[in-house]
């Protein structure tokens, strides 16, 4: 794990008293390091994403596009109603954290708001992701 990752989220879990760590965990190794983290602190976690099997009945139009920058946001949004009711119906939490990527931290965030659940959203990108010096340019 990325030490600056997990000093925040160390801090998040602690200043929030979080009680459960829901993670878009699809594809990641047996044990992401959310999870082991969640297992040292003695945290719930769970992998809150579709299963394979729930996968294949949800079309992914980014497959078949000529462009590797497509998204499909239908399926996005698809997967993000399936999180909404698998938070609502099978999760019993009084402070959650949920990892979820880029793609979905605002219009995921909007749908918690929508239901009532009082949200703080965090984008975790560190300095050195920025770090661009080196790196060829192009002019505009």
């Amino acid at each position: 794990m990325d030490a600056q990752f997990n000093v925040r989220l160390r801090e998040l879990i602690s200043d929030h008293k979080v009680d459960t760590i829901l993670e878009e965990a699809s594809g990641l190794p047996p044990k992401s390091c959310v999870e082991l983290l969640a297992d040292k602190l003695g945290i719930r976690w769970a992998n809150m994403d579709l299963t394979a099997e729930e996968r294949k009945f949800i079309p992914d139009a980014a497959l078949k596009s000529m462009y590797d920058t497509f998204q499909d946001l239908s399926l996005n949004a698809q997967r993000e109603s399936a999180w909404v009711k698998k938070i609502t119906s099978e999760t019993t939490l009084t402070s959650g954290l949920l990892i979820v990527g880029l793609g979905h931290v605002f219009s995921f965030g909007e749908k918690l708001l929508q239901l009532g659940f009082d949200v703080e959203a965090h984008v975790y990108a560190p300095n050195r992701i920025f770090n661009w010096s080196g790196r060829p340019r192009i002019s505009v």
